[in-house]
């Protein structure tokens, strides 16, 4: 055997490993950042055909991944604001149903629901305000008809 080849150390030469490790860190950052990319896509795509279906809750939940998984995704951004306000209608709408069917317990939810899709929707605001007060109306009547239990309470002294 020749002495020279006997000699040679085993591995790469000398200032290769270090760029062999750089290069696999750069490929797998690239791949990472790919598929964040598809996950986001395929979340935007999940997001329209939930607005095509009027789904708008679930398109408000996918829209949102989209913009966890690309922050910087302006359609995903205008998308979720989008069905941010159309989720806040079907849910005002929702709730102004329940009110004329007099139900007691779910225009206060159904109108929370809204004011946090649409926070500044003036019609939203007033719409909740207005339901709370009937409960508490509604709370304090007592069975004396429609007086109030401080009516009541002032009758009675």
């Amino acid at each position: 055997m020749p002495k020279d080849h006997a000699e040679r150390p085993s591995g790469p030469p000398p200032g290769r490993a270090p760029r062999a490790r750089l290069l696999l860190a750069l490929g797998l950052g690239v791949a990472a950042v790919v598929l964040a990319g598809c996950a986001a896509t395929t979340a935007l795509n999940h997001g329209r055909q939930a607005e095509q279906r009027q789904d708008y809750d679930r398109a408000v939940a996918e829209y949102s991944k989209a913009l966890r998984l690309d922050p910087d995704n302006a359609n995903a951004r205008l998308a979720l604001q989008r069905a941010k306000l159309r989720a806040s209608e079907y849910h005002l709408n929702r709730g102004k149903r329940y009110t004329t069917r007099a139900s007691s317990s779910r225009p206060p939810v159904v109108y929370q629901i809204a004011s946090e899709l649409n926070p500044g929707s003036s019609e939203v605001d007033a719409a909740l305000r207005e339901t709370r007060n009937q409960l508490r109306a509604r709370v304090a009547v007592t069975a004396e008809g429609s007086k109030t239990r401080l009516e009541t309470l002032i009758e009675r002294t």
